[in-house]
């Protein structure tokens, strides 16, 4: 069992957390996970669950997919509210 989490477990167990999270965003979209799996690397929830000072490497995939859905959408709205697509 592994008592403490490091930097270098974040590396191993990040791929399997972004494959699932990026399942489970593709299920709500009905999207193709090959489709949202650049926009989840270029999020702001990737970058903080490749730290593991964040502690987001404890989120489930659907809770990871609630807050990744929270940041796009207020990406959306701010670029609405600017008048920029």
């Amino acid at each position: 069992m592994i008592e403490t989490i490091t930097q270098e477990t974040i590396r191993v167990i990040l791929p399997s957390k972004v494959a699932l999270a990026v399942e489970e965003i593709a299920r709500r979209n009905g999207t193709d996970p090959a489709e949202e799996l650049p926009r989840f690397y270029a999020s702001g929830v990737y970058r903080a669950l490749e730290n593991e000072k964040s502690k987001f490497w404890w989120f489930s995939p659907a809770e990871l997919c609630d807050i990744y859905q929270d940041e796009v959408a207020s990406r959306e709205e701010a670029r609405a509210s600017t008048g920029r697509d």
